[in-house]
């Protein structure tokens, strides 16, 4: 696996690849608060097989740091523009939370160059369903001069599930550090992003996958149901389950792609 940067129209793209080259790539697209990083063992486990590439979101990570987003098809469209200065003309996309919207407003709106779309932790909820997530996800916590955000964040990712693990939690502290901005404009927009609409519009091959601990497995769920004909996965990890399911997810994305010959 090798970290890159590319120059885009907008700025620096800073990514992780790995994997032959010759093949169509998966592009992972992370969730909001955590980075590129957190897909490190799952490209590990799977560039044996396929061509991997993780960007950091703009913001994110060692990306540029864009202007103000209002809503996440801004982000949508700095990837897409990130793909294109790698010369992708093809492509699978696969997301996690926010990446995993990213990932199928793609191939809902470039059907010709998204060959499969995969999902960690989709994100349909109704109106209802999305008010608790609207209160606990809201804003973020920047810095202050008694460090009280540190505490703050460390303890927000503690209790999503990076007690588990202390190098997952460190990476993830040190990431959501770096993304204070971004990840509070994503959190005032991401309730609010035409998720169904995407979901309407997908022609390719659709995998579903999320830890039953997750946050979002409610909308994994309704997705599930909605896309009758989706490959559905439970995984392990609660809301990092590309650091700790890689081999899981890996050994599912080689399934999926020999059951759709992709």
């Amino acid at each position: 696996m090798q970290k890159k940067y590319i120059d885009t129209p907008n700025g620096v793209i800073h990514y992780y690849q790995g994997g032959p080259e010759h093949k169509a790539p998966i592009i992972f697209l992370h969730q909001n608060v955590s980075g590129a990083k957190m897909y490190e063992k799952t490209i590990l486990a799977s560039c044996d097989e396929f061509h991997c590439i993780a960007p950091d979101l703009p913001g994110f990570g060692g990306s540029f740091e864009p202007p103000e987003i209002k809503s996440i098809s801004e982000l949508t469209a700095y990837i897409h523009d990130f793909i294109k200065a790698l010369g992708c003309d093809q492509y699978h996309t696969f997301g996690n939370h926010t990446g995993a919207g990213m990932a199928a407003e793609l191939a809902a709106k470039y059907p010709n160059e998204v060959l499969s779309c995969t999902m960690i932790g989709a994100l349909l909820l109704s109106p209802e369903e999305a008010i608790p997530f609207r209160e606990e996800f809201s804003g973020s916590i920047g810095p202050s001069h008694n460090a009280n955000y540190l505490q703050a964040t460390w303890d927000y990712i503690y209790n999503l599930g990076g007690n588990k693990d202390l190098k997952n939690m460190n990476d993830e502290f040190f990431g959501a550090l770096r993304a204070w901005k971004m990840r509070g404009m994503i959190y005032k927009c991401v309730w609010d992003y035409t998720f169904q609409e995407f979901l309407d519009n997908l022609r390719c091959p659709v995998m579903l996958m999320c830890a039953p601990d997750d946050v979002l497995y409610l909308g994994h769920q309704n997705t599930a149901r909605y896309l009758q004909n989706a490959k559905v996965v439970d995984l392990v990890g609660a809301n990092f389950e590309p650091y700790f399911d890689a081999r899981n997810i890996a050994k599912n994305m080689k399934e999926f792609f020999e059951e759709n010959k992709l």
